[in-house]
């Protein structure tokens, strides 16, 4: 018993100089340049605690009055810099946009990603598929008719789906991602899906599921990736990489279907098109980064940025609408008085629609897809304000900080369209509203996301009255937040207007 005692107060001895020693380890060997961050900076953990089982955001809000524009937090032992504000922003990514855009490697990018996409590539290999993705997106959607068609239709079967519920409660989620995701897929596999489509159904579904689960343990793995390896599997890796290879393997199934069936100078759509430049380097002998694996999380990436902020913006809206009637109700009126009912607004109204428009850019303000962006990093040692960050550092744009400014958008947790509008009702647009960030590394999706989210919204508003479930409370304004800044799963009754 005695020498059992002994052995566990030495443990405990042990621990205290180790706990001790890592402490002196990590002050001393933080350089005094870099931008001020919270104590205390905890071995191994960093200041993971103050983060631990709290609202981000409203960290980050308490974060910048204590420390200003430019702050670090240690995530373990990894330093990250966060930016906020607009000048301090625009600054970074337009001024010093050469510097800023890359993107951090760690865990994710590399090991399940495999340095592929567009989202996640920097240096050369992302300029050359960036150009090649935006070229193609202008092809195939962007200024052309047909794209605008394409969109018009889902909002069509949307309108039904939603008619076919009569009145009674239910979740938008499902319905909003199958219509939106379809638009999509029209520019990068060119065909569109029905919603029955088993096949279809699938992916989505698989999609959903790796999304879910990277969401849950992005941080933890990149922050502690040794974690991977603890026995149980308590970030759930094996089931995130099964749910990767499956979307993987959807693309590449796609992939093979569109080379047996492709023809030179009749491409059809972004894999058409990748096929041809793939061959095409080939051909010339030169040394490609066209490779099949590239393309695969390339579409991914692509998807992604053509429907997370619209299935997110269209659901943002319509759960702001049971909240906020009488502004669902101008919206309407608006469009009855320049469309009327006889048939569906098109992207020439618009221009002609600023209420609704003004509507989108608040819900954009509120609700942005990514309030922290993605992360970036820095391609060499910078000095930035007078602090140093080193080269790789990880950089976060607290995209937060400039849409719920004061200084820029007053009362900014006001839902409040009208802020939008001059005294003459048009449309103005503060150059502070960055919901898609700005510079190098502007969501690639952008357009896309824009049209989309105008014509569903104007074809949802003109068909119905959104209310909420009778005898329930109001489902609360407050997302979750995981690769994308979502609602809540929340039920709405879709009242057709007589």
């Amino acid at each position: 018993m005695f020498w059992e005692l002994l052995q566990n107060v030495n443990i405990a001895i042990a621990l205290v100089f180790f706990s001790v020693f890592m402490l002196i380890y990590y002050i001393t060997r933080m350089p005094s340049d870099i931008p001020p961050y919270p104590r205390p900076v905890l071995p191994i953990f960093g200041n993971l605690l103050i983060l631990a089982n709290r609202d981000m955001l409203m960290c980050f809000r308490k974060l910048r009055a204590q420390y200003g524009d430019i702050f670090s937090i240690y995530m373990g032992s990894k330093l990250i810099v966060v930016l906020n504000g607009y000048s301090v922003v625009k600054e970074a990514l337009v001024k010093n946009g050469r510097v800023f855009s890359d993107r951090p490697i760690n865990f994710l990018t590399e090991v399940l990603f495999k340095g592929s996409g567009i989202t996640f590539t920097s240096g050369e290999k992302w300029k050359e598929h960036r150009r090649f993705a935006m070229n193609a997106l202008q092809e195939f959607g962007f200024g052309r008719s047909s794209m605008e068609d394409s969109i018009i239709q889902e909002a069509k079967e949307m309108v039904q789906i939603f008619d076919d519920e009569n009145g009674q409660p239910f979740q938008i989620k499902g319905v909003v991602t199958t219509c939106v995701a379809n638009v999509v897929s029209q520019i990068i596999f060119g065909q569109r899906f029905k919603h029955t489509d088993p096949h279809f159904r699938e992916f989505l579904s698989i999609l959903d599921n790796a999304t879910k689960t990277l969401s849950n343990a992005s941080v933890a793995v990149n922050c502690f990736p040794w974690l991977q390896y603890f026995p149980g599997d308590p970030l759930k890796m094996k089931l995130i990489k099964e749910h990767v290879t499956q979307v993987v393997q959807w693309y590449k199934d796609m992939h093979e279907e569109h080379k047996s069936t492709y023809k030179e100078g009749a491409e059809r759509d972004f894999i058409d098109l990748y096929i041809k430049e793939a061959r095409r380097q080939e051909k010339n002998g030169q040394i490609s980064t066209f490779t099949d694996t590239q393309l695969y999380f390339s579409i991914g990436d692509l998807i992604s940025a053509g429907s997370d902020t619209t299935a997110n913006t269209i659901q943002w809206t319509l759960l702001h609408f049971l909240n906020f009637p009488e502004i669902q109700q101008k919206c309407f009126q608006e469009i009855e008085q320049v469309v009327g009912r006889a048939r569906l607004p098109t992207l020439q109204d618009k221009d002609h629609l600023p209420y609704l428009e003004a509507t989108i850019l608040e819900v954009l303000r509120l609700c942005p897809a990514a309030p922290l962006a993605l992360p970036h990093a820095v391609s060499e040692d910078f000095s930035f304000h007078g602090y140093r960050i080193s080269k790789g550092t990880t950089v976060l744009i607290n995209l937060d900080s400039v849409l719920r400014d004061p200084s820029s958008f007053k009362e900014p947790e006001r839902f409040f369209p009208e802020r939008f509008l001059d005294a003459d009702g048009h449309l103005i647009k503060p150059e502070e509203h960055i919901p898609f960030s700005i510079g190098r590394r502007v969501c690639l999706g952008e357009n896309v996301a824009r049209m989309e989210i105008f014509l569903f919204l104007a074809a949802l508003i003109q068909t119905f009255e959104f209310r909420p479930v009778e005898g329930e409370p109001l489902p609360e304004l407050k997302g979750i937040m995981g690769i994308t800044y979502s609602p809540k799963s929340f039920l709405i009754r879709a009242m057709k207007r007589k």
